[in-house]
């Protein structure tokens, strides 16, 4: 699995295990949320769809979906 450092263009928050299928997570729907300037290593796990790119943050392990706009690969 390929690891990137990126860096979030905008603030950007979601909940935990939105970007996995709902059977095989455990989250109890809590936030996470990025500010504008968030830099992170994380591993990519798709980054094909327009829409949403999908990463684990290697810092907390959270995998996170982010609209490719809102992040930049450095």
């Amino acid at each position: 699995m390929d690891t990137w450092k990126i860096e979030v263009t905008e603030p950007h928050s979601g909940e935990l295990g939105e970007a996995i299928l709902a059977e095989d997570h455990g989250y109890a729907f809590e936030e996470y949320t990025y500010e504008a300037g968030h830099k992170m290593e994380v591993a990519v796990h798709d980054t094909h769809d327009s829409h949403w790119h999908i990463f684990t943050d290697l810092e907390s392990g959270h995998r996170i979906k982010i609209p490719p706009e809102k992040y930049k690969r450095l």
